[in-house]
């Protein structure tokens, strides 16, 4: 549209774009792929998330705001195309016009939900099988209307849209590289240092170059034994390019990163955990649903990638072997010993849950891994959320159209000889591929499918988009079943109106709503009573809490979707709390990762996703 189009022209100009469709819609356009019987567009989500359950607080819902619609007396304007909010200059921009309401096709059934995959890149693949399962609505080369979610396959700017759902957060790619995540980790292990200790101590090069040889110096005159290792990773590498270990600041190596790009050299792990003698690392797949609320959700299952070589302790005869130290997939691939498997607990990429079911045999107390794994996530992302909140609000300022975010991204992490998890990094943009790059010769390549990658990461994608379905209808009455015939509903609610009065009636200190804890505990005791008269005082206590933790898991498991699990010795390798009606399933041995909501592959940090 020109800018400075007056408001009744563009009114006019949207009444016909609206009619144009619709005359196609029913006409039923065949050969044309953004053109659906009974779609529509969706609603604009104002501001700058909408409010889903808050990730701390039990489960307990925000009420959403409504959702703006465009009124046919006066229309809004779409917003003219001048530079985009980092200077960059504005493409021609998916807008959001009127929504008539959500429609159904001529048999009754909801629309389905819209994803426009014109920029999904690599993801593509797992993508479509993802949109084929949920038996959803693709537009593999963009709509003129709106779609409900964009998904993008480098940044939140591959595309200028001001409604709907894209799959990245802006200022996600800056924010995670690996100079600006040490400085927002640093900062938090500055504020608590024992909370903290997950992330390597670190230096940025070359700004603290002389800091870093002070340091180390120091270290080495009150303990001469202590020989260590350092890692230096240059700040904008990725798939272990330019990275390489050191023995001391002196390595002419580490002057000449100074004199090219910056980076962060760290200190090396020496005692990493060792499967069949092997080296390894976890890639978790972490969702971030929302900012505002802070929403995480953790994938209950990822990749573990091997070094190809068996592991020794660095020395200076080793430390150019990085095929023994570097667990990067992409280096790997190209050694000689590399090996591909479908099977999800072989080869040189496997299944996580594999490898816990491997050390559940071995007596690990996987619930205290996972617990340690997910406080990684959670911690990490807090430390990220400030700076990521001002980037957010640069682009999509409060009370301004435009769209809300979610973002997967990729954590590696490592475990140490003592089960202890270590941050290695971060992913903006972790790769979704799920086929493996053969080499039939020097330089020649072919793709074959990996039934590992496909696994997990179309599992990642389908639950995460199941998750952000802006479709989906009001959960069921979430009551606890705690009605029968000799107690309804209408009478807990009478009995919570009368304790509640009763107890704050006689508190001084009445500045906090609902109800006090005696209060809780004498309606608890009641209930407990009434709903199971024939037992001792403590066991119909005991009984009531177990039917309220049952019917609140049953609660997580309509949220989310729970697809296939993966199973070891007849067990499900992974517990949680699936979204939908399958059951959840547990790691060996009946330990579920604590505190996450889980359905199939993805997770939530209070008790869930799949």
């Amino acid at each position: 549209m020109r800018r400075g189009s007056s408001e009744r022209e563009l009114a006019a100009r949207w009444e016909a774009e609206a009619a144009a469709e619709q005359v196609l819609v029913d006409a039923g356009a065949a050969g044309e792929p953004e053109r659906g019987a009974g779609q529509e567009q969706p609603e604009c989500p104002a501001g700058p998330q909408a409010q889903p359950r808050a990730a701390e607080d039990g489960g307990a819902r925000v009420p959403p705001r409504p959702l703006p619609t465009l009124s046919p007396s006066q229309p809004k304007p779409a917003p003219e195309r001048g530079p985009g909010p980092h200077g960059k200059p504005r493409s021609k921009g998916r807008s959001c016009k009127r929504s008539p309401g959500r429609r159904s096709d001529e048999n009754g059934s909801p629309r389905p939900v819209t994803v426009d995959s014109s920029k999904a890149k690599t993801s593509l693949d797992a993508l479509k099988i993802s949109i084929r399962q949920l038996k959803w609505k693709e537009f593999p080369f963009g709509r003129r209307l709106p779609c409900d979610i964009y998904w993008h396959g480098v940044s939140f700017h591959d595309n200028d849209i001001f409604c709907g759902q894209v799959n990245k957060f802006p200022g996600m790619t800056e924010m995670v590289r690996k100079i600006t995540l040490s400085r927002a980790v640093r900062i938090m292990q500055n504020l608590f240092p024992e909370e903290y200790n997950f992330y390597p101590r670190s230096w940025i090069l070359p700004d603290e170059f002389q800091l870093f040889v002070a340091q180390v110096q120091m270290v080495k005159d009150g303990d001469p034994s202590w020989k260590p290792t350092f890692i230096v990773k240059p700040d904008g590498g990725c798939q272990g390019d330019g990275i390489y270990l050191i023995k001391d600041p002196s390595d002419i190596r580490l002057t000449g990163t100074l004199q090219s790009r910056p980076a962060v050299v760290q200190e090396y792990i020496c005692k990493p955990l060792l499967v069949d003698k092997l080296k390894f690392d976890i890639r978790l797949y972490v969702l971030l649903k929302s900012l505002d609320p802070l929403e995480i959700y953790i994938a209950k299952d990822g990749l573990s990638r091997f070094c190809t070589e068996p592991y020794q302790e660095p020395s200076p005869k080793n430390l150019h072997h990085i095929f023994m130290h570097l667990t990067n997939y992409s280096l790997n691939t190209h050694s000689s010993n590399f090996v591909h498997s479908d099977s999800a607990d072989t080869g040189s990429k496997r299944t996580f849950s594999s490898i816990l079911c491997r050390l559940s045999s071995k007596g690990v107390d996987i619930k205290k891994v996972w617990s340690d794994i997910i406080s990684l996530v959670i911690k990490t992302v807090i430390a990220l959320t400030p700076e990521l909140k001002v980037f957010y609000q640069s682009d999509i300022p409060t009370g301004r159209p435009g769209p809300t975010c979610f973002q997967i991204l990729g954590f590696d992490i490592l475990l140490t000889k003592n089960l202890k998890p270590i941050l290695l990094e971060v992913n903006a943009n972790p790769s979704m591929r799920i086929e493996h790059e053969h080499e039939l010769s020097p330089g020649v390549f072919e793709n074959v499918p990996s039934l590992v990658d496909e696994e997990v990461k179309v599992a990642v994608i389908r639950d995460t988009l199941r998750l952000m379905d802006p479709l989906k209808k009001k959960r069921e009455n979430p009551n606890c079943k705690l009605s029968s015939s000799s107690l309804s509903m209408a009478a807990v609610d009478i009995l919570y109106i009368d304790i509640t009065r009763r107890w704050n009636s006689m508190t001084q200190d009445q500045r906090d709503s609902g109800m006090c804890l005696q209060a809780f505990v004498e309606a608890f005791f009641f209930l407990a009573q009434r709903k199971f008269k024939m037992m001792p005082l403590h066991e119909q206590v005991a009984a009531l809490i177990d039917l309220c933790e049952y019917h609140l898991s049953l609660l997580d498991e309509k949220r989310l979707v729970c697809g296939r699990s993966g199973m070891a010795g007849g067990q499900p390798l992974y517990s949680g709390t699936p979204q939908e009606t399958s059951p959840p399933s547990q790691p060996a041995g009946d330990i579920p990762p604590p505190r996450t909501n889980c359905a199939n592959k993805l997770s939530h940090p209070r008790h869930t996703l799949s």
